[in-house]
């Protein structure tokens, strides 16, 4: 399992990058905006991104969730906790609602 942190340290906020070398399967979690950084390091390791999520909703920056789900075609991974009031909302039809307990595969 491939496992690398970004973090930073102006917004004090981290995303990662996770990749299963045996299959090539990368996951892309709390991706900022810009995701040259993401697709830079998968393709450098072997990885395409097939997957994206969110641990929660980011009111502190602009998120790239719905980039990854439209420009890498991930499946897209987010809460469906929050109702009207704080879920999420107009996502991609490639996205899948989570609650505690699910479970997320990447690679084998």
């Amino acid at each position: 399992m491939f496992f690398k942190q970004f973090y930073d340290n102006k917004l004090s906020q981290a995303s990662y990058l996770i990749g299963c070398q045996r299959t090539g399967e990368a996951m892309i979690i709390d991706p900022v905006r810009d995701l040259s950084k993401y697709i830079e390091v998968a393709d450098d390791e072997g990885f395409t991104s097939t997957k994206a999520a969110e641990t929660h909703i980011h009111a502190d920056f602009a998120s790239g969730i719905r980039d990854a789900a439209e420009r890498l075609n991930a499946q897209v991974y987010v809460s469906a906790e929050g109702g009207e009031q704080f879920g999420y909302k107009n996502m991609p039809e490639n996205t899948t609602f989570v609650k505690d307990h699910d479970h997320i595969d990447v690679g084998n």
